[in-house]
């Protein structure tokens, strides 16, 4: 029985994916997924490279510390921004914007450029990164047609972000190898505009989404908000709240002593 069980959950992965692969709506948000966080991980260590050689072990730490402390402030902000759009359309953007500072931080490498305009690029990146990841898990149900589909979806997902991470630094490592950093960029850049382009190819109805509740001063303006209570006042009537009180406060527990008023 010990035995059937890893090929019981082999199996399990094998129809999650090919559950996601009969979709192309599923298939291409998938894969965008994957080449978006390959490219993260690649460049994330060709970064590591370029700030070691600037200054050391010293150089990493601040460099790692000047692309997350912008990326926690800003994804509060720009979460509610991102909200409002279509989510394939924010992913096509975040996608875009990441594969433009990569291709810049690989032309800057390539001509010898000065290595702060490579760090204010990698910041531009990271900002970006942190609302594809929220946004790509909330399009995976507007993509599944049936709830099996929407699990299989979340399955496949974590193994594929599992599978970047270890795909991502193996790349820039064969490619450090042979080449230098300005091209585990440049193939980096190239995985996130191939991600935007998946995006692009999906083809789904967005569900309408619910209005956005009106401000406090509006509803305080409004006069249907300001008769309400004038009209309760006039007909002698409280409110569930104010009753159930009236009625509570003549009875206390019995096991104090205190008699009903």
């Amino acid at each position: 029985m010990a035995d059937g069980r890893p090929l019981s959950q082999v199996r399990k992965a094998v129809a999650a994916f090919t559950s996601n692969v009969r979709n192309a709506n599923l298939r291409r948000a998938q894969l965008s997924f994957l080449g978006a966080w390959t490219a993260e991980w690649a460049f994330t260590v060709a970064l590591g490279i370029v700030a070691y050689r600037d200054g050391g072990a010293v150089a990493v730490g601040l460099v790692g510390l000047l692309r997350m402390l912008p990326s926690a402030i800003c994804a509060p902000l720009l979460s509610p921004i991102a909200d409002r759009g279509r989510r394939e359309r924010v992913l096509i953007l975040v996608s875009i914007v990441r594969g433009a500072a990569t291709a810049g931080a690989a032309v800057v490498i390539a001509l010898a450029g000065p290595v702060a305009i490579v760090y204010a690029l990698a910041v531009l990146s990271t900002v970006a990164a942190t609302l594809f990841r929220p946004a790509h898990s909330a399009l995976l149900p507007s993509l599944c047609r049936t709830g099996y589909e929407l699990a299989s979806a979340n399955m496949v997902r974590g193994l594929l972000d599992s599978a970047a991470t270890l795909v991502g630094p193996l790349l820039a490592a064969v490619l450090l190898q042979f080449t230098d950093v300005a091209v585990v960029f440049a193939v980096a850049a190239a995985a996130s505009l191939w991600a935007a382009a998946l995006l692009a190819r999906l083809r789904y109805d967005a569900p309408p989404r619910p209005p956005a509740p009106a401000p406090w001063h509006a509803i305080a303006a409004s006069p249907s908000s300001s008769a309400w209570p004038a009209r309760r006042r006039s007909r002698g009537a409280r409110s569930p709240c104010s009753r159930w009180w009236s009625r509570s406060s003549c009875w206390v527990p019995a096991s104090r002593g205190w008699a009903p008023s």
